[in-house]
């Protein structure tokens, strides 16, 4: 993948940067070895083309606007009005979204009336959130008591009897101390009725609480690493993951979190910038519109972190063409303190994978040493990537990343470090979107995000794991049998059902620098159109454990064939036997039926039984147990994150 399209202004950039240099320096170049060299060299040179790069921050509030966020408001209370929930929350989401930070009381009015959405909607929590919010924005002191009689109901709803109680003592002083506009006896009844409901809400506490658990904590994520996998490494294939156990299909082997992650521009106002989950509920950066949060904690993990330093820049560096390789080796420099990599600057070329295996995910020195391939890429490839961390570097500089407010070589070079390690390890983050409920859906990219034990797992054309994600943490499933010792393998694109064997090396020689060797390429198994459906491929039964292919014509009248590896004389009569009283067809066509009534574990359980059966009489590739595998493959990724277009009612 490269790191800017030809689109922006950056493709432009480089190539007038490139014209600049002479014959000689471009072999001095070439004849560079590391990556600090290269980026200190074309950092010495880029003022010849400095003026050509239109990089600039966006000045505060920009794309906020006091006039369009209360249109939008209106249509909400409109919506409000008419009971149109969903409308209302988008277009009270859009307001807020466009509200400039200084127009407090207009935030806080609309907080109010999404909280009143919110709870129609029983979204009790979330109602919660944007009470409190409204009341921190200066919600006016003599409308309060609503918004306290508000929380008072909703934490009695919630059963938080105690909570209650003290929301209603608030609601009584706020009616007490403001003047409400109601006639006295009207007053006098409603303080009344407050206190009677007070008292009583307070009688259920004390009855309550000593039945009721304490008070559960959310519960932190559990990453998740199945003891059967166990990493190694080789001269020929790097580390890579292998199986210490046999594993069956239907194993979820890894569960992970990505180091760092980043939403490609087409999803900055739908998905979340911190965990990639679609918006219901918007919170935003105060100083820009170019990214949204689905929560306050993400909103406050994003604006006190990477946006601290990306707010104002991202615009100008879509328009650059910067890929989402180069956001993301940004992003992985941004979500850490400058005085974090100085500190771990010394570690760096001593690193070894004793030492970072038991680094959790968030250190950078646990991606650090992921493969590069600096040493196969061109020097006119390395010119322009050490270009792209150039101009990356200089955002670095004019956000004030480092305490000195100077262009850091040390961050310079990690950013063109970072832009390989990404190139050759991150991961799409997908989620499945379909237009109507039951319609054929796909498999969407939203974002690119690294992790560092599922960048450790080999390709191979015919994958013996799947992956689908819930926000950015990946989920990892077995989708065939994997024997102890062998590979456990992942799939970077090329699969061996659907391309030939010559196309596939050709693309993974040239967006991955290997020539692959798996089973699929070795053996050049044919593509599920080119299968000859008349031929079985039965597994040897020889008792010495040859297990290699039998092959065997359908139109054949013989009840045995000889192994041409070991000799032993199949009975296959009898394994023809096995399959037909196995009942594959209709166990299939039930876990279809499970799949399409969404019980995609009982589903996942039915394919995963078949192929078992299977794989004891049957050696791939055959089209059946593929078809398996992408039952498999569909049930997993809508476990995941899924987004319908138009579901089946919206109010």
């Amino acid at each position: 993948m490269e790191v800017s399209s030809e689109t922006g202004y950056f493709h432009q950039y480089a190539k007038k940067f490139r014209r600049t240099l002479t014959a000689q320096e471009v072999d001095q170049f070439a004849a560079l070895t590391t990556d600090r060299e290269r980026f200190a060299y074309v950092n010495e040179l880029k003022w010849r083309v400095v003026n050509e790069l239109p990089l600039e921050q966006s000045s505060p509030a920009k794309g906020k606007c006091l006039e369009k966020a209360l249109k939008h408001k209106c249509e909400g209370d409109r919506a409000l009005g008419d009971g149109e929930w969903a409308v209302a929350i988008k277009c009270y989401n859009r307001a807020y979204l466009l509200l400039p930070e200084e127009n407090a009381l207009e935030k806080a009015l609309l907080l109010d009336n999404r909280s009143q959405v919110l709870l129609q909607l029983t979204k009790l929590d979330q109602s919660l959130a944007d009470i409190d919010r409204a009341i921190g924005y200066g919600y006016p002191p003599d409308q309060l008591a609503t918004l306290w009689e508000r929380k008072a109901r909703i934490f009695q709803t919630k059963k938080d009897f105690k909570s209650a109680v003290e929301c209603y003592d608030k609601t009584i002083h706020y009616l007490q101390q403001y003047p409400t506009g109601l006639p006295p006896e009207q007053l006098a009844q409603k303080l009344d009725d407050l206190k009677k409901l007070t008292d009583t809400v307070y009688y259920q506490y004390k009855n309550v609480q000593k039945y009721l658990e304490p008070p559960k904590g959310t519960r932190s994520f559990q990453p998740h690493l199945d003891g059967a996998v166990l990493y190694d490494s080789s001269e020929t294939e790097g580390r890579f993951a292998k199986a210490k156990a046999a594993l069956r299909p239907n194993q979820l082997i890894l569960r992970e979190k990505p180091h760092a992650a980043a939403l490609l521009q087409e999803y900055s106002g739908t998905h979340c910038s911190d965990c990639f989950e679609r918006i219901e509920v918007l919170y935003c950066c105060p100083h820009c519109v170019d990214v949204v949060f689905c929560s306050e904690r993400c909103e406050r993990n994003g604006c006190e972190s990477y946006h601290r330093y990306e707010c104002g820049f991202l615009g100008t560096l879509w328009a650059s063409g910067a890929t989402i390789v180069s956001l993301l080796a940004l992003r992985i420099i941004t979500q850490k303190p400058c005085a974090y990599f100085e500190e771990i600057r010394h570690e760096l070329p001593e690193l070894s994978a004793s030492m970072t295996d038991k680094l959790p995910d968030d250190d950078y020195r646990k991606i650090f040493n992921l493969v590069t391939h600096s040493d196969k890429r061109t020097p006119e490839d390395n010119l322009v990537w050490t270009l792209m961390a150039t101009m990356l570097n200089t955002v670095l500089r004019m956000a004030n990343y480092s305490a000195a407010g100077e262009e850091n070589n040390f961050l310079g070079y990690l950013l063109l470090h970072n832009l390989q390690v990404v190139n050759y390890n991150a991961h799409d983050v997908s989620e499945v979107q379909r237009k109507h409920a039951n319609e054929p859906a796909l498999s969407v990219a939203v974002g690119a995000a690294l992790y560092p034990l599922l960048a450790l797992f080999n390709h191979s054309c015919d994958p013996g794991i799947v992956r689908y994600f819930t926000g950015t943490t990946v989920h990892v499933r077995t989708i065939k049998n994997i024997a102890a010792g062998a590979l456990i393998a992942e799939n970077y694109g090329p699969l061996y059902t659907r391309m030939a064997r010559s196309e596939r090396r050709q693309s993974l020689a040239t967006n991955y620098k290997f020539e692959c060797g798996c089973e699929a390429c070795a053996a050049d198994w044919p593509t599920c159109a080119n299968m000859n459906h008349a031929v079985i491929r039965f597994r040897c039964t020889s008792p010495d454990a040859c297990h290699r292919p039998v092959l065997y014509d359908l139109h054949s009248s013989s009840q045995g064939v000889r192994c041409g590896a070991c000799g032993h004389i199949v009975d296959v009569g009898e394994r023809i036997r096995m399959l037909r009283e196995a009942n594959m067809i209709s166990r299939f066509n039930e876990a279809n039926h499970l799949y399409q009534v969404g019980m995609y574990e009982q589903a996942l359980a039915k394919y995963s039984a078949i192929m078992l059966i299977m794989d004891e009489v049957l050696v791939p590739p055959y089209r059946d147990y593929h078809m398996c595998q992408q039952g498999m493959r569909r049930c997993c990724l809508d476990m995941g994150s899924c987004y319908v277009s138009y579901p089946a009612s919206e109010k």
